[in-house]
């Protein structure tokens, strides 16, 4: 039985070590943090005693890999998916947004353009306007050099369409500014994510923290399966014999782990760490650019109240500071700690996300009171609530920016496979996708198709994409292949 050693326990590390072992690999998978899902984890917040997500991670129906995962983990059933889309306007104005049932997309979501919030009919002529040239962009490579902003000014949308409307979909989906996304994602988001198939814009929210659906519950069924799981063990270096990659040495071992294959998952702004002397030529320059990959971070506001104010179990917010508000009904139970017993018998969960955050206020309580003062006037009955904790979690390397510049950063999952015998995974690869979860068990999956290929073993089918409308794939030239 040949073996893969599989380095960095994240998403795309996960989806690897299944995707192999199922083609009959013996697995031997590396974390260095003492759980798995790296990004998509949890903390414990001393206070309250409650265990909350870093930041809030959504899917969508789109996202076919994400899905097949959950599936073949058992933690599907934690995941609840919403037909229904509750945005609200910058006057607080509730505007739940749903498929129409009997339209073909991309016509099913005519009301998210009618009913958008905040929007004058002037502007939604414009969006109209926009989205038709969009979706008839042919989907070529070339789309991700070009600017989304540059787009959207040929198009004539106005700046107060592009605030209300264009900056409230794409910072949310892809982490990142308007004026810095690349053509390509913004596509991606408008054509694959709301109008070429009829489920593919509903959301999907996990009703259980992330540690336990990735670091506990998917992390004990890969280990169920044969997967060799070592939590605590960060990679310090990288063993070649010649160009060949045969295995690493970690942090806290002089010893070699071997493999037949190596697939190396961890986040491109941890790869320069892993260079030395030894480093053959080819693999220090994929790691040199995609080291070269700008950040863009995300910002999750916890806050706690001694009673519930939000009737729906999300909000998408048009024109204010705070993006998103997600509920954690989970946590709505009476705490055990002592300490926070003196504050409230019961308390009432709630994480504000605010994406590309690089010039939100140092001071967190300034940005948690200027959260509270627009929740309080898009939210009447949350001025009727006490705020009994806040915590500020900014991840400042949360996503990677899908800049025009960024795809010439972006390897392939086999760019070192050949010469080198390494494969990469991670959402910053070649993978179709922006930096999401599905992105990240993408490059995954298309990494253990690659080894397998290699290695000239069989590889697991991998899922489909969702099928276009019959009327999406007139009105649409092609779809993107990665």
């Amino acid at each position: 039985m040949q073996k893969a050693l599989i380095l960095g326990g994240g998403l795309a590390g996960m989806a690897a070590a299944l995707q192999l072992r199922k083609a009959g690999l013996q697995v031997e998978l590396w974390e260095s943090r003492s759980r798995l899902g790296g990004r998509a984890g949890s903390f414990v917040d001393q206070a309250t005693g409650h265990t909350v997500d870093y930041c809030q991670h959504v899917g969508m129906g789109c996202c076919t890999h994400l899905l097949d995962f959950l599936n073949e983990t058992k933690t599907l059933s934690a995941w609840r998916r919403h037909s229904t889309l509750h945005f609200y306007g910058p006057k607080g104005d509730h505007v739940p947004l749903k498929a129409s049932q009997f339209l073909p997309p991309p016509l099913h979501l005519q009301k998210l353009l009618l009913g958008w919030p905040g929007l004058a009919i002037k502007q939604r002529i414009e969006v109209a306007r926009a989205v038709h040239k969009l979706i008839r962009l042919e989907p070529t490579k070339e789309l991700d050099r070009q600017s989304a902003l540059e787009f959207l000014i040929q198009a004539r949308q106005s700046p107060g369409t592009m605030e209300r409307f264009w900056s409230t979909i794409i910072v949310s989906a892809l982490g990142e500014s308007l004026e810095n996304v690349a053509l390509g994602p913004m596509r991606k988001v408008i054509v694959e994510g709301f109008l070429a198939s009829r489920s593919a814009y509903e959301v999907l929210i996990p009703e259980q923290p992330l540690r336990q659906l990735f670091g506990e519950k998917a992390a004990r069924e890969l280990q169920d399966r044969g997967i060799e799981i070592h939590t605590n063990r960060s990679v310090r270096r990288l063993v070649f014999e010649g160009e060949r990659c045969v295995g690493a040495m970690s942090s806290h071992s002089d010893g070699v782990s071997q493999g037949d294959i190596v697939v190396l998952a961890i986040p491109w702004f941890h790869l320069h760490s892993l260079t030395n002397s030894e480093t053959p030529e080819s693999v220090r320059r994929v790691f040199e650019a995609a080291g070269e990959l700008k950040a863009s971070p995300i910002t999750g506001v916890h806050l706690w109240w001694d009673r519930s104010w939000l009737e729906q179990p999300h909000a998408a917010i048009v024109g204010r500071l705070p993006q998103w508000v997600f509920r954690s009904p989970w946590l709505e139970e009476e705490a055990e700690s002592l300490a926070w017993e003196k504050c409230a018998g019961k308390s009432h969960h709630y994480q504000v996300v605010i994406s590309a955050s690089r010039d939100l206020p140092r001071d967190t309580n300034k940005l948690v009171e200027m959260v509270v003062d627009e929740l309080h006037e898009l939210f009447p009955a949350s001025r009727e609530a006490k705020l009994l904790r806040s915590r500020v979690v900014t991840d400042p390397h949360s996503v990677f920016s899908v800049t025009p510049q960024s795809v010439q950063h972006r390897p392939a999952v086999d760019a070192l496979l050949t010469s080198n015998r390494l494969a990469l995974a991670g959402d910053w690869t070649v993978t179709g996708w922006p930096a999401t979860m599905e992105g990240a068990i993408r490059s995954g999956n298309f990494a253990a198709h690659a080894c397998c290929e290699f290695l000239d073993i069989a590889p697991p089918e991998l899922p489909a994409d969702l099928p276009y409308s019959w009327l999406a794939q007139r009105l649409i030239r092609q779809s993107f292949s990665p």
